[in-house]
């Protein structure tokens, strides 16, 4: 039986509060009228994730290339949930 190791679900927690920061983002620019741009919302998380450096057993999980696709990959599913109607044409 496969389990789930406490420090990997700390890990999704803390992708999780950063999903939650770029879906609060994304509803302000949404509601401003704008269109929400999944590449520049995360650029703007990529901001809000610098000093996010995950470690699992003493090896670091996230160099700058593993941070940008985290962040890029949050982004678009905040642009998912906040505008479905434009999911399939930009942000997945």
């Amino acid at each position: 039986m496969f389990g789930v190791s406490p420090a990997i679900i700390g890990l999704l927690k803390q992708m999780g509060g950063f999903l939650q920061v770029a879906i609060k983002q994304a509803a302000v620019d949404f509601g401003r009228e704008k269109r929400v741009d999944p590449d520049v919302l995360a650029e703007w998380l990529l901001g809000e994730m610098a000093e996010w450096n995950p470690e699992m057993k003493g090896r670091k999980l996230a160099d700058p290339e593993t941070r940008r696709a985290a962040a890029r990959l949050l982004a678009g599913i905040a642009c998912n949930l906040i505008s479905p109607e434009n999911s399939n044409v930009r942000a997945a």
